[in-house]
């Protein structure tokens, strides 16, 4: 794919908005957004999602029946969070998989969900009317890594902006999407603080686990294995940095992966990692950097995807990265 993409014909936005992102927050900025785009005078048309999955429908659907033409260029424009986004890529490149002879549309984003991690990894500003100006102001889409993963035991494949994570932040994820403190915190707008909120439950809760890690160098077991985290930027669990030199144009996945000995080190080395971000440097923290990764687990573990839940089980993935157009105004791109 081309470093940049210049458009070559007037630009026309689809707007997938989940107004239930965020517990409801994209619902209350969505009129607002909505008399921007109007204010604007810009191309664009609403596509409200109705149901879990609905915008990975229209985006596939889109990316198919809306290839850039001599006469238009779609562009996909989320209102929603890390997972409105996730399944506008899964939309998006699912298509092209299925399809090989089609163009990935760009990807355009306004955060208004809990974490917003990518947002805040791409350096998007976290409020909604502030990210909307900025993106209207783009002129040409750019590349950016995105990970992409076949979970072999349950024969599927997924795609994912930020990372997938098994193990403790799984269990924090899983707490805190079902719980009632995530939603008053998000109508306070501070959902960010939710997945701090619930670390300590996890953290008396979750047992060491063993994995297997086949990275480009070699293969590695780990038996004491508390967090393992396959990420494509340096973010998750809303702003906590556990791999601070991940790049998403390096075409490598980073895999973090924290041992447990006790309650009071493992701790110890998750403060270190919110407070310092030196964490990496400990004896029981370990660092991949890696174009392709094999996991496999032998237990039933919790699990996560660009924060949203994937439940307890067996996984067994295989991960590589490949490459998704976004329509963002990245004036630090050459340092993501």
């Amino acid at each position: 794919m081309a470093d940049a993409q210049q458009p070559t014909a007037p630009v026309h936005y689809a707007v997938l908005v989940n107004t239930h992102a965020g517990n409801g927050n994209a619902g209350k900025v969505w009129p607002t957004i909505l008399k921007m785009l109007e204010a604007a005078g810009v191309s664009f048309h609403v596509y409200e999602s109705q149901y879990p999955g609905h915008t990975t429908i229209w985006a596939r659907s889109l990316t198919r029946t809306e290839q850039p033409t001599a006469d238009r260029q779609m562009v996909l424009l989320v209102l929603g969070g890390d997972g409105t986004l996730h399944q506008t890529v899964n939309g998006v490149q699912s298509a092209v998989r299925d399809n090989p002879h089609l163009t990935p549309l760009p990807i355009a984003y306004v955060p208004s969900g809990s974490g917003n991690d990518f947002a805040r990894a791409v350096g998007l500003p976290q409020d909604p009317e502030k990210a909307l100006r900025e993106v209207l102001a783009v002129t040409r889409a750019r590349p950016l890594d995105i990970g992409h993963y076949v979970d072999h035991r349950q024969q599927r494949q997924e795609y994912f902006t930020n990372n997938v994570g098994i193990g403790f932040d799984g269990r924090v994820v899983s707490t805190t999407n079902d719980s009632r403190v995530k939603r008053a915190l998000n109508l306070i707008h501070l959902g960010g603080l939710a997945y701090p909120v619930h670390f300590f439950g996890a953290l008396f809760k979750q047992r060491p686990f063993a994995v297997r890690i086949t990275t480009d160098t070699g293969t590695q077991r780990f038996t004491k294995a508390c967090l393992v985290t396959t990420t494509n930027h340096p973010f998750f669990g809303g702003g906590v940095t556990v791999a601070p030199s991940a790049s998403m144009r390096d075409g490598k996945l980073d895999l973090v992966v924290l041992e447990r000995t006790s309650a009071l080190q493992f701790l110890g080395l998750f403060a270190l990692m919110v407070l310092f971000h030196n964490h990496l440097k400990r004896k029981r923290a370990h660092h991949f950097v890696t174009k392709q990764l094999d996991l496999t687990f032998g237990e039933p573990e919790y699990g996560q995807e660009d924060g949203e839940i994937m439940g307890q089980q067996i996984y067994d993935f295989s991960f590589d990265v490949c490459q998704q157009p976004f329509w963002l105004p990245l004036d630090n791109y050459d340092q993501l």
